[in-house]
C-alpha cells in the first residue's frame, strides 16, 4: 500500500472515530467555522460584490448583507467562546436565521441584476449554498437527533476508512510484479 493512501484511510477513519466519540466539539466547531465563513463573506461583499453594479438600492442591499453577515459571523465566534456552552446552542439557531435571511436578501439582489449584462449564476449558485447550510447546520442542531446524526457520520468515516485500509491492504497482494522483455524480429525467426 503506498504511504499516502495509509495516511489518508488512516485519517479518514480518525476523524470518524474522534466524531464518534466527541459529537458535541464537531458540531461546536462547525459553528466556529460557519461564523468565521460568515466573516469572511461579508469581507467578500463588502469589498467585491457590492462594486459588481452601480446603482444605489442594489449597493445598499450588499452593504446590509456584507455588515449582517460580519455581525452575525463575529458573534458566533467570540460569544461562545466567552459565555459557555448554552451559547453554542444558541448560535446555531441565529447562524441558521442568519444563512436564510442572507439567501433571501442575496436573491433579491440577484433579481436587481436582472436587467444587466452581469452573469448571475455564480450569484445564484452563492445563495443555493447559504440554504444549503442552513439546512445542514438544521440537520446537525445540538438535540439528541443531532447528536445521533453526527454519531451516525463519524461511524461512517472511521468504517470507510477500515474498508479503505483492508481493500488497499488485499489488492497489493494480488499485484505481480511482472518484467517487460523486448522481443525483436531477429529473435523470432532464429527459434523457428
Amino acid at each position: 500500500m503506498k504511504n499516502s493512501n495509509l495516511v489518508i484511510c488512516g485519517g479518514i477513519s480518525l476523524l470518524g472515530l474522534l466524531i464518534l466519540i466527541f459529537p458535541a466539539f464537531w458540531i461546536n466547531l462547525v459553528v466556529f467555522v460557519v461564523g468565521l465563513g460568515a466573516i469572511a463573506y461579508g469581507l467578500y461583499n463588502l469589498v467585491i460584490t457590492r462594486r459588481i453594479f452601480q446603482d444605489s438600492m442594489y449597493e445598499t442591499v450588499i452593504l446590509v448583507k456584507a455588515v449582517f453577515s460580519i455581525v452575525i459571523g463575529a458573534i458566533s465566534v467570540i460569544l461562545p467562546l466567552a459565555v459557555a456552552d448554552a451559547m453554542w446552542k444558541t448560535m446555531i439557531y441565529v447562524l441558521i436565521v442568519y444563512l436564510l435571511l442572507a439567501a433571501i436578501i442575496g436573491f433579491y439582489s440577484v433579481s436587481l441584476l436582472k436587467a444587466t449584462e452581469i452573469d448571475r449564476k455564480r450569484f445564484v449558485f452563492e445563495n443555493l449554498s447559504l440554504l444549503l447550510l442552513a439546512v445542514a447546520l438544521i440537520i446537525i442542531s445540538p438535540e439528541r437527533l443531532g447528536i445521533f446524526i453526527v454519531r451516525l457520520i463519524g461511524l461512517a468515516a472511521f468504517v470507510i476508512g477500515i474498508f479503505m485500509i483492508t481493500i488497499n491492504y488485499f489488492s497489493e497482494k494480488n499485484v505481480i510484479d511482472a518484467e517487460v522483455v523486448d522481443v525483436s524480429e531477429a529473435d523470432e525467426g532464429s527459434e523457428e
